[in-house]
């Protein structure tokens, strides 16, 4: 029964899209060009999930459409050679960004300030993990689809001439389908499927620190979900004596979502050209553990001993053209996975990413953008006896596209 326990923490295990613990890049096609280093230049209703003061800067209404695909894909080797490498199967994962925004001038008796209100909705994190049905670590993990969505109610408040603020409220909400085989057989397996979320809240500022200089900063923080997701787990091809115990069973445990500090500066070094830099921290210190709880007496504490998670970003925007823009970037990322607890269900690592994109004036007031995003992890072996052996080398690429539409000037 004990490797029965801990089979099933191993199912339970939450999943990363890419570094960050599970934190998905912003995969708005202009902001994945810059490697997510906008915050203190965004220009349209992204600013929502962004950088809400921002708002405050946009004429009438203002529409942001996103898609992306995920190509995310991690090579297992054994440390020791006595198995073959396995890599996942290849499946995209494909998150979206939708954002609507107004901006308004305030009465003239507030000495021409702006504000701006926006909503939307994006998948700031989730897990896209799929291992072959038969491979050697099928115990440890076979599939893993998480999903965490987020959506926005935020708005942007021009205050003084050179300070803006913003925030509002934000609802994160997770799927997950999980899939581990048991050591009973081949075609032995537990399903997992859970769902659940919570409230959040957005606080964030801009300011143009020095009058006649191009130069902003930013700063916006958005406040941890801790979310209590409940489903059911199915077990197949089990043998009858353990069938009351793992054919099916209510189960519920506690994900957060982690609190997230984001610092920008954009300077307009010349009027064709922008460059910006950001700075992300992820408060991943929260994950100490998964503890999972069914609801016929089984209780599982899974340690991961995450620390906390940051980010240096780069970018540019050139105006190429009157009508074209491009864009670069690239980052580093420093994971907060430890060795000692890292799992096939968590291939993440510190990472180098570069980024790519432009945008086009197709029509006035509708811009079509598009971005290539490349990650650079690093190979990582785990550490000590009581994880599953493993070297494993994992990349990503990231592919976005977008549609930004202004439908009219503010009166």
């Amino acid at each position: 029964m004990r490797k029965l326990t801990v089979a099933i923490a191993a199912l339970l295990v939450p999943a990363a899209a890419l570094a960050g613990g599970y934190v998905v890049p912003n995969t708005n096609a202009r902001d994945l060009a810059m490697s997510g280093s906008a915050a203190a230049a965004q220009d349209t209703a992204a600013a929502t999930y962004a950088s809400p003061p921002s708002l405050s800067k946009l004429e009438g209404l203002n529409i942001s459409a996103d898609v992306s695909l995920i190509d995310f894909r991690s090579t297992w080797s054994d440390p020791t050679g006595a198995q073959n490498p396995v890599t996942m199967t290849p499946k995209g994962a494909f998150p979206f960004a939708i954002y609507a925004a107004y901006g308004f001038k305030l009465p003239d008796s507030l000495a021409g300030m702006r504000g701006g209100v926006g909503a939307g909705a994006t998948i700031p994190g989730g897990g896209y993990v799929f291992w072959p049905g038969q491979w050697f670590g099928r115990e440890e993990i076979v599939t893993v689809d998480r999903k965490v969505y987020g959506m926005y109610l935020t708005a942007g408040l021009q205050v003084l001439p050179q300070l803006r603020v913003g925030g509002g409220l934000v609802y994160y909400r997770t799927t997950e389908h999980l899939i581990q085989g048991l050591n009973f057989g081949s075609t032995s397996q537990i399903e997992l499927g859970t769902a659940g979320g919570a409230f959040s809240y957005d606080l964030s500022a801009e300011v143009t620190p020095i009058p006649e200089v191009p130069l902003t900063v930013a700063v916006d923080y958005k406040h941890q979900g801790v979310m209590s997701l409940t489903g059911h787990a199915h077990g197949s091809g089990i043998p009858p004596g353990l069938v009351p115990n793992l054919l099916d069973q209510g189960v519920q445990h506690t994900l957060t979502y982690p609190n997230q500090l984001n610092v920008g500066a954009a300077y307009q070094v010349i009027p064709q050209l922008l460059l910006t830099f950001g700075w992300t921290w992820e408060r991943f210190h929260v994950y100490k553990q998964d503890l999972f709880a069914g609801d016929r007496g089984v209780t599982v504490v899974v340690p991961r001993d995450y620390k906390n998670g940051y980010t240096l970003r780069f970018g540019g925007e050139l105006q190429a053209i009157p009508k074209l823009k491009v864009r670069a970037g690239f980052l580093h990322d420093t994971s907060p996975a430890r060795p000692e607890t890292y799992s096939a269900t968590l291939p993440d690592s510190d990472v180098w990413a570069f980024s790519l994109g432009a945008g086009y004036e197709v029509i006035p007031n509708l811009e079509v953008n598009a971005a290539y995003f490349h990650a650079f992890y690093d190979k990582v072996t785990t550490v000590g006896t009581e994880v599953f052996p493993a070297t494993y080398d994992t990349r990503a690429n990231i592919y976005a596209i977008n549609v930004t539409w202004k439908m009219g000037a503010a009166k």
